[in-house]
């Protein structure tokens, strides 16, 4: 089982996420939360990633337009995190 975190919320927020809950997108607010948490890390690590990428630039030679497509499709299957990862970022 997971560890407990408690939260404030302001009433317009939380109210806001009933909302979206009552959709039926979510079964309880629970999982509201720990979708958007879960979202949001892994946009910090693609973000991460990115920068990380951002400093190699320069290093390496132009690939050809046959590895360029091999390499878009296997960072396509991957997630954030994954390419985070990879490049030795974690």
């Amino acid at each position: 089982m997971g560890e407990l975190v408690h939260l404030r919320l302001e009433k317009q927020l939380k109210k806001r996420m009933n909302d979206i809950v009552k959709t039926g997108m979510f079964a309880n607010m629970t999982e509201f939360i720990r979708d958007a948490i879960r979202k949001n890390i892994e946009e910090y690590e693609k973000q991460r990633a990115i920068r990380g990428l951002e400093l190699l630039r320069g290093k390496g030679r132009l690939l050809t337009k046959a590895e360029q497509k091999k390499v878009k499709d296997k960072l396509k299957k991957m997630s954030p995190s994954e390419i985070f990862r990879s490049v030795g970022l974690d």
